[in-house]
């Protein structure tokens, strides 16, 4: 129980390894790894799993051993295993310590690569719950990080059939174990190559096969990935799993790519279904919320006009969403962050949550960049844009942006001031 206590406290945990206590914890995990097995064995080589990974110091102090070679016989050996969790546990500790090494070389080798996917694969979809299939989704996603690996999955012949079955996953299931298929689908996204088949298959799903079934059929619109997604995007503020910032990601990836391979006609039905989620997220609840609920909401705010934003990209999607985004929606979101925020030039600035005046600032200036691409389309738009362009509140969040480290939101800060510099009111 101490062995499983502790597995589940460094899951996903940076672990400090300095001292006699991590060198006597290794040791004794490597001696049970490579014991007769027991019921030690498998949380053993999972605690293990979490403590080599992205962990250089203890990868480095395993990898000097004498009897690394051993250990590495014994990982491989359990490849073979029954147990898909003690298969992926060794595979996770395998890639941790090996990836770019001699052994990692043959054992991730593309005469081998192939038959490692489709055994991760098989464990992310048929794995024994979703303990395992959080591991196999980390595993996948380390080793995409590996340039030649990755390389090797877009040359790999059913992935296809595979992405179909991971979206499958996404019926039904739980929040937690929904959030990690769609942290693997947003690693998919970073490869361009992986990030089209993904589109395709969420946005033309009927040439997709059917949860291993490899021939073509039609699916239900009600199992349709778009249909999936849509659902998980606008799951409650109050889950424990925020899914909805993931898919709203997901989509923003989805809507990059329609872009970049102009490809907008099956997109189009997508974004009739996807717009009311998106501008519900702009809506602020009018019971008050705690204040970690507030930023949640904040958050998914930011992510769905940036899903926004690249809507507009696409001048075909841009007209749907002409269609339904108001002038009046975007004031009232700005006013409601000016208020909310504290960023107040008559009173001064007010002793606020230096996250949430971020938040706020963040969501005011791209709010303000929508209705600068939409403000020839959309009636009052120009008007409305311009006026706020002339408040003395826009000095703050304009700050905040020209200051932030992410390039992105100086970017868009850079953009409205560019706008708001020649007007005559400009602050």
């Amino acid at each position: 129980q101490s062995i499983q206590l502790l597995q589940k406290l460094t899951y996903n945990v940076p672990v400090f390894c300095a001292g006699a206590n991590i060198d006597e914890l290794i040791s004794f995990l490597m001696h049970h790894v490579q014991s007769a097995e027991d019921e030690l064995t498998i949380p053993c080589l999972g605690l293990l799993a979490n403590l080599c990974r992205h962990n250089l110091s203890i990868q480095t102090q395993i990898k000097s051993l004498n009897s690394v070679k051993s250990f590495y016989r014994t990982l491989i050996s359990f490849l073979a295993h029954s147990n898909l969790t003690m298969v992926v546990f060794a595979l996770s500790v395998l890639s941790s310590l090996t990836l770019n090494e001699e052994v990692g070389e043959k054992l991730f080798h593309a005469r081998n690569i192939h038959q490692t996917f489709q055994l991760i694969f098989n464990i992310v979809v048929n794995g024994d719950g979703t303990l395992t299939r959080k591991y196999s989704v980390d595993l996948l996603m380390d080793l995409l990080k590996n340039p030649k690996v990755a390389d090797y999955l877009t040359r790999y012949e059913h992935f296809t059939s595979c992405l179909g079955q991971v979206l499958d996953l996404l019926h039904g299931r739980n929040p937690d174990s929904s959030s990690k298929i769609l942290e693997l689908l947003l690693a998919f996204c970073s490869v361009i190559e992986l990030r089209h088949t993904l589109r395709q298959a969420i946005l033309e799903p009927s040439g997709l096969p059917v949860s291993g079934n490899t021939r073509f059929v039609t699916r239900s619109k009600t199992f349709e990935p778009s249909v999936a997604l849509v659902h998980l995007s606008n799951q409650p503020l109050e889950g424990s799993e925020d899914c909805s910032v993931l898919a709203l990601q997901l989509f923003k990836e989805v809507f990059e790519d329609v872009t970049n391979t102009g490809n907008s006609a099956s997109a189009e039905h997508f974004v009739d279904l996807l717009l009311p989620v998106l501008l519900d997220h702009l809506q602020m609840p009018e019971q008050i919320m705690d204040e970690l609920l507030v930023k949640k909401k904040h958050e998914r705010m930011v992510k769905a006009i940036n899903v926004l934003t690249n809507i507009l990209l696409y001048d075909i999607l841009k007209t749907h969403a002409s269609k339904v985004l108001t002038a009046s929606q975007c004031i009232s979101l700005i006013e409601h962050q000016f208020t909310y925020s504290g960023i107040d030039t008559g009173y001064g600035t007010k002793a606020v949550d230096s996250k949430m005046c971020k938040l706020a600032a963040d969501v005011i200036l791209k709010t303000l960049d929508l209705m600068s691409r939409l403000k020839q389309d959309v009636p009052g738009m120009e008007v409305s844009f311009y006026k706020i362009l002339q408040d003395q509140r826009l000095i703050m969040p304009l700050t905040f942006a020209l200051t932030s480290d992410h390039r992105e939101q100086v970017k868009v800060g850079l953009g409205i001031l560019f706008e708001a510099a020649p007007l005559p009111d400009f602050p």
